[in-house]
């Protein structure tokens, strides 16, 4: 007789909960409706002001685009009315509820511009590209060792026509592209033993290069992974077989943007590959992260809307191609 009781409380209830799912999904609609409409208006107003007919454009290389968006969206500024005994519920709905109404928001903004594939994207993103170097000889600088050799074997085959130059140290290798003496180098920016290597990407923002691709070398013992980079003086992209990355740097006012960041990868089809936290030595801040994210099935015009208008302070550190394993068998 209890087990009947029980069955029908629970038949009750999800009954009960089923026709609210309904209500709510018919107030979700009305939502996403008035959030196009919204996202028209901001177009209409970023363009205007800015003075570039392409919305994609005009977010992707405006300041002024993330200022205009963060005044005309005011949902973070609504009340959510919520009975006194649930009153302590209010604050998380609201920021979840507000997080997903602005992945939409940005999406459906970024819809108001035609489809970009990634290399067109590439200089409204990491700003002028230059073009990929074509001299029939091109040089490879880096320091001679049996994890870097295989490094410059995986770079050699999409590169096409390469001869290697042997440096000291990785620094010289650095400095020989700086002065037009190599053509491109390798260093080391990650392993699995010590996570980012922030030295080597200070050689990178020292010397003014820029990431092309990166492959993963294993150690001589197996023990652990390296991922060397391969850098050139200018911002270029590169075609390669491989999974295309954007690697950038923000500041974090709040570490539970982590968790937004994370969900408007997935929610854009791209990938938080990986989340290192910058010494404040390196970035002169306190919680500033370096994000890699795998940008293979993205929905590129809206992921890179989201971030230009939700978080404007994103510094670029570059788009390139992540090889194909060039790990030791």
């Amino acid at each position: 007789m209890v087990e009947q009781d029980v069955s029908g409380a629970f038949y009750a209830v999800e009954k009960n909960l089923k026709r609210t799912s309904l209500v709510m999904a018919g107030a979700a609609e009305k939502s996403f409706a008035h959030l196009q409409e919204q996202a028209n208006a901001i177009a209409k107003e970023i363009t205007r002001q800015t003075g570039q007919k392409d919305i994609l454009g005009a977010v992707l290389t405006s300041d002024e685009a993330a200022h205009i968006y963060r005044e005309s969206y005011l949902y973070d500024r609504e009340e959510v009315f919520f009975a006194d005994v649930n009153r302590k519920e209010e604050p998380y709905f609201k920021r979840m509820l507000s997080r997903f109404f602005r992945y939409y928001l940005c999406d459906a903004i970024s819809k108001k511009s035609k489809a970009r594939n990634l290399k067109e994207l590439f200089p409204l993103v990491c700003g002028e590209m230059a073009e990929m170097p074509k001299e029939k000889e091109k040089t490879v600088a880096f320091l001679r060792n049996g994890q870097a050799m295989r490094a410059f074997e995986c770079f050699a085959k999409p590169l096409g026509g390469v001869s290697a130059v042997y440096e000291s140290n990785f620094m010289s290798a650095c400095e020989s592209v700086y002065t037009n003496h190599a053509t491109y180098a390798i260093i080391p920016i990650f392993s699995t033993a010590d996570g980012r290597l922030n030295s080597f990407y200070r050689q990178i923002e020292k010397y003014e290069l820029s990431i092309v691709m990166t492959c993963e070398i294993d150690s001589d013992d197996g023990e652990n992974t390296t991922t060397f980079a391969l850098v050139y003086k200018d911002r270029v992209y590169a075609k390669a077989e491989g999974e295309p990355l954007y690697e950038c740097k923000i500041n974090l006012d709040d570490l539970n943007m982590l968790a937004d960041l994370a969900d408007a990868a997935s929610y854009f089809g791209a990938v938080l590959c990986s989340s290192e936290a910058l010494p404040t030595a390196f970035s002169g801040r306190n919680n500033t992260f370096d994000l890699i994210f795998g940008l293979e099935n993205a929905n590129l015009g809206g992921f890179f809307t989201y971030l230009a208008l939700e978080y404007p302070q994103t510094a670029t550190v570059g788009i390139y191609t992540k090889l194909m394993s060039g790990a030791k068998k």
